[in-house]
């Protein structure tokens, strides 16, 4: 595969053979057909065409092609040879490089600058370059037979001038064209032009030779198909049809045809070659200005077709927008006459231009009949001085405005209205086109506020002398918003004094609220036959029964309350439940309770999985004091008793007196090794308290005897009553064994501990 550079070489090797072959073969049938007064130098226009198309990378090529050219087929010395081979190459070399270097940029035959350019560039400025360095290489060495005159520099120059601007604009216009340009091209205009101008050329050019100037005017009517395909056809038809015809009239005269042969001597070709330089230049400038003008012409229709689609669409557009318009002012008369409120439009000085259906019926006038008037003329004195007063704080700077206002109906009934209006501006300049208002009936509305403040008055007298205390409270803050006289008794406060302060801190905690809260959220916002305790602005507490609903009071979210004092019922049901479950004599908790705590940490260690103790105990000898002392020191031995061992327990522990003197010891999550520690530190205290009166004569000391009972997860113990009976078994061998002592159960009755 070749690379880029590889492909480069290949390209311009096509080329150079091209034009080499190109340029020694032009050069060959020119010197065959006549070797004397050349008219035509093809070859210079194959050199101006390589530079035009390839740059100076054809100039090797040219180059060698002048010296194949003038050496083997002139006959020119070596020197000669390679001097005019130079000039040659350097004429076209020059051309292009002023080409290059136009202020506009070189288009090949765009525009008639681009024809005048080269003109003046490739077929004045580099011919006469090539003509100056041949002619001077022919005076210092001679140029074989071909004959030195005082003109030959001249002559060359012409011939080469006139190849170049005949011969060279065709092959550059033809290479240029694609075949996609041809076949458009096509048509019979195309045909039929040239094969005029070439048919007339040929029967001009084949006529006999004579002295008569009629044939040169006859020749000169070719120029005019020439021109009209110039002017109507393709330039590339019609430079390649120039140079065509200019090769048929330089043969034909060659061969001593057609009219210019009719000339005298060698002023013949002179002329032959400055009238086909000048048809050439002429034909070349005509088919570009020819172009120009269609071009121009082509970009004034599409200017044309552009506006006039241009113009098309906004027209569609404005019909469209037109018939959008009108479809929005039928809906908005629509829209404006569904709507059940009066709404009327109007201008700046207060005349009204539209009203809707709703409108019509509230004043009882058609639209023609309000149109045109004033809100005074229109609605009475009392509306219509509101309705203008309100226009006119709208026209000085307001942005809306709302109002009441009493109107009598034309049936007489009065009724309250609540106008609302705004300004309506341009969609565009912003400026106050009119003002629209909206009415609504508010009679109804109006009414029922009156029902609705004198129901409240009724309420609230009946809340104030109402015996029930009542109290309302905002829900977020629990701010004071109502209290009746008997609330204000029963917490000691007066509204007047802590209306609008918090009553938070009369909880008797927080909590109670928070579960009131939750409750009405769960239970619909209703809570009936709840107990909570309070303080009161004094301090004191006070146990309340509470009813609450949550609701609306004032805009705000509200807690109504309605309270009953309870507080001597709890005082009574504390009472009564001290009598049912504490020992009145000893003020500790009697054999009821503590068997139900004794049951409830039987299931907890169950459950857990954890052990504890009971410790049953008694006093010894306790018989003897009650015969001797008497019942009351009894009695206040047993309190005595009590009262010590409260002492020596843990806050977890519980004590209990079951009858008489007996009593029992609860000790949770305690072995048995524990057990035994606290009933030893028990047992001592016991010993060494002053429970006995200090005057008794009995000579004893008051001791005690107590029995463990544990409790492990693998027991197989079922109940607290049989724990307390193993308890007991131990305390009664601890009797057994001489009292004053402690002892453990064991399954073994003899087991020592």
């Amino acid at each position: 595969m070749f690379t880029s550079p590889s492909r480069s070489m290949s390209r311009w090797l096509f080329w150079s053979a091209g034009i080499v072959a190109s340029y020694v073969l032009l050069a060959w049938l020119v010197l065959g057909v006549r070797s004397t007064e050349i008219v035509l130098w093809p070859s210079a226009a194959v050199a101006a065409f390589a530079l035009i198309t390839r740059g100076p990378s054809m100039v090797p090529a040219v180059l060698l092609a002048s010296w194949v050219s003038n050496y083997l087929l002139l006959g020119w010395g070596l020197q000669a040879s390679l001097i005019i081979a130079a000039g040659d190459a350097l004429g076209p070399l020059l051309g292009w490089w002023v080409l290059r270097r136009r202020p506009a940029r070189w288009q090949e035959f765009q525009t008639t600058s681009d024809a005048i350019w080269f003109i003046a560039a490739m077929g004045m400025m580099a011919a006469a370059v090539s003509a100056a360095v041949g002619a001077t290489a022919a005076a210092f060495y001679g140029i074989g037979h071909t004959p030195l005159t005082p003109d030959l520099g001249v002559q060359w120059w012409v011939t080469d001038m006139t190849s170049i601007v005949v011969l060279t604009p065709a092959a550059a216009l033809l290479r240029a064209l694609s075949w996609e340009e041809m076949k458009a091209s096509l048509h019979w205009e195309t045909v039929l032009a040239p094969l005029l101008a070439l048919v007339g050329t040929l029967l001009t050019y084949t006529m006999p030779t004579g002295q008569s100037a009629l044939p040169i005017g006859l020749a000169s009517l070719v120029f005019l198909p020439l021109l009209w395909t110039a002017m109507r056809l393709p330039l590339a038809v019609s430079a390649s049809l120039n140079a065509l015809i200019a090769v048929v009239i330089v043969t034909a005269t060659v061969l001593h045809h057609g009219p210019m042969y009719s000339m005298l001597g060698s002023d013949r070709f002179v002329s032959m070659q400055i009238i086909l330089l000048a048809m050439a230049a002429a034909l070349l400038l005509a088919g570009l200005l020819a172009n120009e003008r269609s071009q121009a012409l082509k970009q004034v229709r599409d200017i044309n077709a552009t506006l006039e689609k241009k113009v098309n669409r906004r027209t569609a557009a404005l019909q469209i927008a037109q018939a959008t318009t009108q479809a929005q002012l039928r809906f908005q008369e629509s829209l404006l006459n569904a709507l059940p409120n009066p709404v009327a439009f109007s201008d700046p000085q207060g005349r009204f231009t539209r009203v809707n259906v709703a409108f019509n019926l509230l004043v009882g006038l058609g639209g023609p009949e309000i149109h045109g008037r004033t809100g005074t003329q229109i609605l009475g004195t009392t509306l219509g001085r509101i309705w203008e007063e309100m226009d006119h704080e709208l026209l000085s700077g307001s942005q809306q405005a709302t109002r009441e206002a009493p109107y009598l109906h034309p049936d007489h009934e009065p009724t309250v209205w609540i106008l609302n209006k705004a300004l309506v501006r341009d969609a565009v300049s912003r400026q106050i086109v009119g003002v629209v208002t909206s009415m609504q009936d508010i009679t109804a509305l109006k009414q029922l506020q009156q029902q609705l403040s004198e129901d409240e008055q009724r309420f609230r007298f009946l809340a104030e002398e109402s015996p029930v205390p009542l109290v309302i409270t905002r829900t977020t803050d629990a701010a004071l918003l109502f209290s009746n006289k008997a609330a204000d008794a029963l917490f000691r406060g007066s509204y007047a004094q802590y209306a609008g302060q918090s009553m938070r801190h009369l909880w008797g905690d927080s909590v109670s609220r928070d579960q009131l809260l939750q409750r009405l959220q769960r239970e619909g916002g209703v809570v009936r036959g709840m107990e909570a305790q309070f303080r009161r602005f004094d301090g004191t507490e006070v146990w309340l029964l509470l009813s609450v609903t949550r609701g609306r009071y004032r805009d705000d979210d509200a807690l109504i309350f309605a309270f009953k004092d309870i507080t001597e019922v709890k005082a009574r049901e504390s009472e009564l439940r001290n009598l049912a479950y504490t020992d009145t004599l000893t003020g500790i908790p009697n054999r009821r309770y503590f068997m139900a705590r004794a049951a409830a940490e039987l299931r907890r260690a169950q459950r857990e999985g954890t052990p504890f103790a009971v410790l049953a105990l008694d006093i010894d000898r306790f018989k003897l004091v009650n015969d001797q002392l008497g019942h009351q020191t009894g009695d206040a031995v047993i309190r005595c008793f009590a009262q010590t061992c409260m002492q020596q327990l843990r806050g977890q522990d519980l004590c209990g007196r079951l009858g008489g003197d007996e009593f029992a010891i609860l000790l949770p999550q305690t072995n048995r090794q524990v057990a035994f520690d606290v009933a030893q530190r028990l047992r001592l205290a016991i010993q060494e308290a002053s429970c006995l009166p200090p005057a008794s004569q009995i000579g004893m000391t008051l001791t005690t005897s107590i029995g463990i009972a544990e409790f492990l997860p693998i027991s197989s113990i079922s109940d607290s009553d049989e724990l307390l009976d193993r308890a007991d078994q131990a305390l009664y061998r601890a009797k057994e064994s001489g009292r004053n002592r402690v002892e453990i159960w064991t399954a073994e009755p003899g087991a020592p501990v």
